[in-house]
């Protein structure tokens, strides 16, 4: 049994592209049974690939398109995942759209697994990750996570990733409460 992650794509094209592979996806869903028989329905990635001509056996795809949306030239599509990102997926997508690029921001908490390829970060602008009993918090920058942490465990702390780490441990070991947990993740920016 995997680990699931929450993956985020972000698909930019022309418009022509973005509008051509969100009607594909909304096809998806609109019909009475998958495209492919599968395990997860519908909107399983294999059944996009799929329908943009590829064979599924040959492009790993473990996982399904949750949620769609279309802006002007791009798809933000929402998915759920084994273990991470998909890059074969992705790849296809983009070898099917000459020009093209997509996007990622994946995060899987059990591996701690958080990743994106924006490094632009003009669709996923967030570094860091709070995960804690008030759930998840994202900032931008190391700043604002050491002032928001720093906060939450009354103390000062310098916008430094690892003396923030250290002091949400020492905190979590002087108030011995499983109800009061936190993890603090940075994301990683790859080059693909």
């Amino acid at each position: 049994m995997p680990n699931w992650a929450s993956t985020e794509y972000c698909f930019k094209g022309t418009t022509e592209q973005a509008q051509d592979l969100y009607e594909k996806i909304d096809s998806l869903s609109k019909m009475a049974e998958p495209l492919v028989e599968n395990g997860f329905g519908k909107l399983w990635m294999g059944c996009l690939v799929n329908l943009l001509g590829g064979d599924w056996n040959k492009v790993y795809c473990r996982g399904e398109i949750i949620d769609y949306n279309l802006t002007d030239d791009h798809v933000s599509i929402s998915c759920e995942t084994a273990w991470g990102e998909m890059p074969e997926f992705r790849h296809f997508i983009e070898q099917q759209y000459p020009g093209s690029k997509i996007y990622y921001c994946v995060e899987e908490c059990g591996n701690c697994v958080y990743a994106t390829n924006d490094a632009d970060r003009e669709y996923f602008p967030d570094r860091y990750c709070l995960d804690s009993y008030d759930g998840l918090e994202y900032f931008e920058t190391i700043e604002e996570a050491a002032k928001h942490i720093g906060e939450k465990i009354g103390r000062e702390l310098k916008p430094d990733f690892t003396e923030i780490d250290k002091a949400i441990d020492d905190y979590l070991e002087e108030h011995d409460d499983d109800e009061d947990w936190m993890s603090f993740h940075q994301f990683e920016v790859l080059d693909d």
